[in-house]
């Protein structure tokens, strides 16, 4: 038993765990979460499910000192759950969360941005479309409830 718990001790120190739940970044600005912006924006319907969401703060606005960035998940009943994502950047004051795999689809996400030193917080919220299945002959498989209904026409001969 012993053995097994170190393999899988080395195993997770040499390959690391994928993601995060939420990511800090220190800037070294004096700014606020006045104009930052979402990508998607929030609101949107139909996000592609392999969209990995940004953050962004328009020119002219700097991002606060230190800030926490966080992708949720919610669910039907609005439990917010953590999405594990990988934090780059990509431009001047502009973030990527990279998902680690992808979003599920007709799921309603949270982008949430924290102002670690004002406490201020904002988000976004976008739903990820719905992707209707396919036939093999290209149309819409019926839906479970018209799975077994036929069409019989009577007629004189």
């Amino acid at each position: 038993m012993r053995i097994w718990q170190i393999v899988v001790a080395s195993f997770l120190l040499l390959c690391g765990c994928q993601g995060s739940s939420r990511h800090t970044v220190t800037t070294g600005e004096q700014g606020s979460l006045e104009g930052l912006r979402f990508y998607p924006p929030d609101h949107s319907r139909d996000v592609d499910t392999d969209t990995d969401p940004e953050i962004f703060w328009l020119q002219g606005y700097k991002p606060p000192s230190r800030f926490t960035v966080s992708l949720k998940r919610i669910d039907e009943y609005g439990d917010l759950y953590p999405v594990s994502t990988e934090l780059t950047s990509s431009g001047t004051n502009r973030w990527k969360l990279k998902v680690v795999g992808t979003l599920n689809e007709g799921t309603l996400y949270a982008i949430i941005v924290h102002d670690d030193t004002r406490g201020e917080q904002k988000e976004a919220w976008f739903l990820t479309e719905k992707r209707i299945r396919k036939s093999q002959a290209g149309n819409p498989s019926p839906s479970p409830e018209n799975e077994f209904e036929h069409t019989v026409t009577i007629g004189s001969q």
